[in-house]
């Protein structure tokens, strides 16, 4: 919302001319405003969605303590934790980069200064929760994945292993007993089927604030890619903040991005357990374990892995709506903005001498 704003006023010839008027203080108020309320929302929405959340990550907990009794490769929670912190920082270091640039180049009082980093301070926090969640559920998919192919072979082979191909590694599973199959597979059901709820649980607390973020870098990408285009057709005094709110868009965008990335590896990996059931179908020789894949199958059908809103489903096929809605309204301003004669220039040639 700040890179709105001060891309507004970036964007609009005759700034200098309007610092002194009202119109200049009710945007600020205004501004100033939504720099308050947001957070505050963002606290109350975490309060109302406490109890879920904690369900959430009750969920993975008892989700990796079953897991662990079928493979031999526990979680690593500490790695977890060690990549959640690091994201978090780096993610802190750059916007405090931004942001520095940003004010040396349009000098503000220090009360927009302090209101500016509690809110993006505010929305690091929130992102690098959501994406937090987003990740370990990902995580769970693919060790669930892993742990199938430890059981279901996926290539017929001969002699005491069965060797199991997978994207970017080999793994060899031992060949297991019918019950032992049965017993196993019946775990992995209900492994898969509590993964599920907690992909809903994310999806009913995370759904409007990722939303949120989602518009926000859909009207920052469209007002700051048209400041871009005038600053470089224009090459007057606001190129260089210009330049600087078409990196606040790249700042919004990472998040976005992490978003649908996560989410499509998500859906993906889903996906891909889809794939791995019907090859153990091929492989195998048992009635009974044919029997219960086919019914495994069908749970997968059924409830499939997916992170949406309602609205649409966080994966690639929303980044690339995005760059087509983005396209289109920048071409639109663009048509507007060549069709009339440039303010800044109309002043300098009323002003220049001869005229």
């Amino acid at each position: 919302m700040s890179c709105f704003w001060v891309t507004y006023y970036a964007l609009d010839p005759q700034r200098k001319y309007r610092l002194n008027n009202g119109n200049f203080a009710r945007k600020t108020v205004i501004y100033e405003l939504v720099a308050y309320v947001t957070p505050l929302v963002l606290i109350v929405l975490g309060f109302v969605f406490s109890g879920k959340i904690k369900q959430i990550f009750h969920k993975l907990y008892r989700i990796d303590y079953k897991m662990n009794y079928l493979s031999t490769n526990y979680t690593n929670h500490r790695r977890h934790k060690l990549v959640i912190v690091s994201y978090t920082t780096i993610h802190t270091c750059i916007y405090l980069v931004i942001i520095t640039l940003h004010f040396l180049a349009n000098p503000a009082s220090l009360l927009s200064i302090v209101l500016t980093i509690r809110y993006e301070l505010y929305m690091v926090v929130f992102c690098a929760e959501c994406l937090a969640v987003l990740w370990l559920v990902w995580i769970r998919f693919t060790k669930l994945g892993t742990v199938f192919r430890m059981y279901f072979p996926t290539t017929p082979t001969s002699g005491g292993f069965l060797t199991t191909t997978a994207p970017g590694h080999t793994a060899e599973t031992a060949v297991c007993s019918e019950k032992e199959q049965l017993t196993v597979l019946r775990q992995i059901k209900i492994l898969h089927d509590k993964l599920n709820d907690v992909v809903e649980l994310v999806n009913y607390c995370f759904s409007v604030q990722i939303t949120f973020c989602v518009g926000l870098c859909f009207v920052i990408g469209v007002v700051c890619s048209f400041g871009l285009f005038r600053a470089f057709i224009y090459r007057n005094e606001l190129f260089y903040m210009g330049v600087l709110n078409f990196i606040w868009y790249m700042y919004y965008l990472f998040f976005v991005l992490f978003f649908i990335a996560v989410g499509s590896k998500i859906t993906r990996e889903g996906k891909r357990i889809g794939v791995l059931v019907h090859k153990a179908i091929n492989c195998s020789t048992s009635t009974a374990v044919i029997n219960e894949l086919n019914i495994f199958s069908q749970q997968l059908l059924h409830r499939s892995p997916v992170i949406t809103c309602g609205l649409f489903v966080y994966d690639w096929t929303l980044l690339y709506t995005m760059i087509g809605a983005t396209a289109t309204y920048l071409i639109i301003l663009i048509q507007f903005d060549v069709s009339f004669p440039n303010l800044v220039n109309v002043n300098g040639t009323a002003t220049s001498p001869g005229v």
